[in-house]
């Protein structure tokens, strides 16, 4: 795997940089902790450095212990496109997720409103080069704007999502910023009372 712009081998340390260090995708991997709950880890033989996988006791997927965090992508420029205005690049996004996969992360987190609305696409492009179930997409409804809280805005939302992402499943759907703005006035009328949670 290289770096177009110099021709270097993209490194461990180079993909940790580029990529904010991974993260730990918060919301999708509380549910897969090994916490006694019947969670079980699991070891493949891809030899030193190999990635530890927790079982969803709910879905029994095996979801890599290390979540790859779509919200900081490399833009064109060579900053964060979650900073600039500049366009997502692409061609690293996917030399990253190429990487990731081929180190054994298959839990890939996003948001619509990541990389000012990028992400999911230059998510999407990266992993449909790859078979669908080499991995797990997380995605958020992250219908913040009031406009947007209506059950048809959210389904909307989701829709757009599937698309963006080149799939016709999510994985994992997660509510986005949860007890933001008013609290539980506000969970209630982007979840409850519109009832996207039914």
């Amino acid at each position: 795997m290289t770096d177009n712009n110099n021709n270097k081998k993209l490194s461990r340390r180079a993909f940790l940089k580029v990529a904010g260090a991974a993260g730990l995708a918060t919301a999708g991997l509380a549910s897969c902790t090994g916490t006694g709950n019947g969670t079980t880890a699991t070891q493949p033989s891809l030899g030193e450095g190999s990635m530890t996988y927790r079982t969803n006791p709910t879905t029994h997927d095996k979801v890599s212990l290390l979540g790859f965090g779509m919200m900081r992508l490399p833009s064109v420029s060579g900053r964060s496109a979650r900073e600039g205005n500049d366009d997502v690049d692409q061609e690293m996004v996917n030399e990253l997720v190429d990487y990731a996969l081929a180190h054994g992360v298959n839990y890939f987190d996003t948001s619509p409103a990541y990389c000012r609305g990028q992400s999911e696409r230059a998510t999407g492009i990266a992993l449909s080069r790859h078979p669908r179930d080499k991995y797990f997409i997380a995605t958020k409804l992250s219908n913040f704007a009031p406009s947007t809280w209506s059950r048809e805005a959210s389904i909307a939302m989701y829709h757009n999502s599937l698309k963006e992402l080149r799939t016709d499943y999510i994985d994992y759907l997660l509510l986005h910023g949860v007890g933001m703005g008013s609290g539980m006035p506000e969970f209630e009328e982007r979840y409850i009372n519109n009832g996207v949670l039914d």
